[in-house]
């Protein structure tokens, strides 16, 4: 099986839109710069098998969402 990982790394750039910052291979690197961040930012764990996504899962979110944005 060709089964890999990576840390992908998504910052909110709007209410409702999401931009992937960067992908890493290990979790501590990837924790570490998402953590340094101010906005809004997701670390997600993908997996993928022989080329395809076989599945996200959310490991961390961390900042918060302006209070002028929680409304809408």
């Amino acid at each position: 099986m060709d089964r890999q990982q990576q840390y992908e790394i998504w910052v909110q750039s709007d209410l409702r839109k999401w931009e992937m910052l960067a992908s890493f291979p290990e979790l501590g690197i990837a924790a570490a710069v998402a953590q340094n961040r101010k906005s809004r930012t997701r670390l997600i764990c993908v997996t993928m098998e022989k080329g395809k996504l076989v599945s996200q899962n959310l490991v961390e979110e961390v900042g918060s969402v302006p209070l002028d944005r929680r409304s809408a």
